[in-house]
């Protein structure tokens, strides 16, 4: 796996040097998420798990929670949930509050698409493994569109038939990894093999039929990746009269 480089203080340094040289509305939001102390995001003792990003209406500002561990996914913190940030800032004028964001589909492209914006500062967070990190998140975001619809279909099935027990949940998860996601060998490990490898999507708990919300962003955000592959900058302008 691509491991950043340095502390958790390097990470959002590089994040500053990041959303400073991407654009001008960037940097302001930046700047000023740092300078109000609107993030929280090394881990300590007691303290909640997890990560998201809010609104803290009161002062028109975003907030970002979150729990470095000293992985790649420091580096989505910053640039997933900060491009949930962004859109909260670009919009942080908007009557009544509840508008400033679209539904979720919506929503998740602009995480989604900033995390590919940061690809072309991934030495800055990455180093020697930038490269390596370009290739694993390119990857992983292709696989998920089939895994993501996976689940959707999952819970279309489980809800049309209540009368289900575990075992043939089980049964009907083992049946969709078979259609959707071939690759996998599951059968090493028990808990996968034996088709419970649903239970650990909390969506599926939680949310019911959010999850495909993220297929449908992940498309058009890997649009705005072959967007910026050809033309960085008219990539953003793109992306910013899409958040705006």
């Amino acid at each position: 796996n691509p491991k950043p480089v340095g502390t958790p203080a390097d990470i959002l340094a590089a994040g500053t040097k990041f959303y400073s040289e991407l654009s001008e509305e960037t940097k302001e939001f930046w700047s000023g998420m740092m300078a109000g102390e609107m993030m929280d995001v090394q881990s300590r003792p007691g303290k909640a798990m997890g990560g998201y990003c809010t609104g803290i209406h009161a002062v028109k500002s975003p907030f970002i929670f979150a729990n470095f561990n000293g992985t790649a996914h420091d580096v989505k913190v910053i640039t997933h949930e900060a491009g949930h940030a962004f859109a909260v800032h670009v919009n942080r004028d908007r009557v009544p509050a509840e508008s400033m964001i679209p539904s979720l589909e919506g929503c998740e492209v602009h995480s989604m698409a900033m995390e590919f914006f940061a690809e072309d500062w991934a030495e800055d967070f990455f180093g020697a493994d930038a490269d390596k990190f370009r290739y694993t998140h390119l990857s992983e975001r292709l696989c998920f569109i089939p895994y993501g619809t996976m689940v959707d279909h999952f819970q279309h099935v489980i809800y049309e038939y209540p009368e289900f027990g575990p075992n043939e949940r089980h049964m009907v998860w083992q049946e969709l990894l078979g259609v959707y996601m071939p690759w996998v060998r599951p059968d090493d490990i028990p808990f996968y093999g034996e088709g419970r490898g649903w239970q650990r999507q909390s969506h599926i708990y939680r949310m019911p039929f959010y999850y495909i919300d993220y297929c449908l962003a992940q498309t058009v955000a890997l649009d705005f990746w072959a967007r910026i592959q050809e033309d960085p900058k008219a990539a953003f302008d793109t992306y910013m009269k899409y958040t705006s």
